[in-house]
């Protein structure tokens, strides 16, 4: 995002990208709330329900980041161990990032599922795209691959976190990367050509989205 701002017209680009993030997290928070495509109540339905609620946060906090960078020229917050050190303020806040953790990773877990079954999104109309961008599909599989490893592996660093009640120990995406780095330089090339198509699979997905308000 500061990369961004630097840019012509990085400012205009930035509030685009900030208000833009913010509507699309508190539609999601908003469909899953008043559970719009009908999932339900239970253990089920709230399990789904609160996936989207964690995908909505984590936009927002982005959206909230471009918006503040705009209006503020700064940051709105720290990195993973601040933000493991705030919540660890918290009554119980130990519990509380344990859970954000399962949460994360959970919903980690659920994308490398999707992409290894082949399916996509359910607000994906994918027998247009089948038919109109049939290419759109593997770009998808590939970049839900890769966003499922970063959020993984940052979901099991803050359960971690949680449990040894050490924020030092909580990683963001950036911090996922670094270790994927360490590891081989060449996983990381795989990871960005992932995120990359994950981008472009995104970009699609806006002409063939199917809301649940239709």
């Amino acid at each position: 995002l500061r990369t961004l701002l630097q840019q012509p017209f990085g400012r205009m680009l930035l509030w685009a990208i900030g208000i833009g993030i913010v509507t699309y997290a508190a539609y999601y928070l908003f469909e899953a709330i008043a559970d719009l495509r009908r999932i339900g109540g239970g253990l089920r339905g709230w399990f789904h329900r609160s996936l989207t609620i964690i995908k909505a946060l984590a936009y927002g906090t982005i959206g909230i980041e471009a918006l503040n960078l705009v209006l503020f020229n700064r940051p709105s917050g720290g990195d993973a161990e601040d933000n493991a050190r705030l919540v660890m303020r918290f009554p119980l806040g130990e519990v509380l990032l344990v859970l954000i953790g399962i949460g994360i990773a959970v919903y980690g877990l659920t994308q490398l599922k999707m992409a290894w079954d082949g399916k996509a999104d359910d607000d994906l109309d994918v027998a247009r795209v089948r038919r109109e961008a049939a290419w759109i599909l593997p770009l998808g599989r590939i970049g839900t691959t890769a966003r499922g490893v970063i959020l993984v592996g940052m979901g099991v660093t803050l359960l971690w976190s949680g449990l040894q009640e050490r924020p030092s120990n909580a990683d963001g995406y950036s911090e996922v990367l670094a270790t994927i780095a360490s590891v081989n330089p060449w996983l990381l090339t795989a990871m960005g050509v992932g995120v990359l198509c994950f981008g472009l699979f995104q970009l699609s997905h806006a002409r063939y989205a199917k809301l649940a308000v239709e």
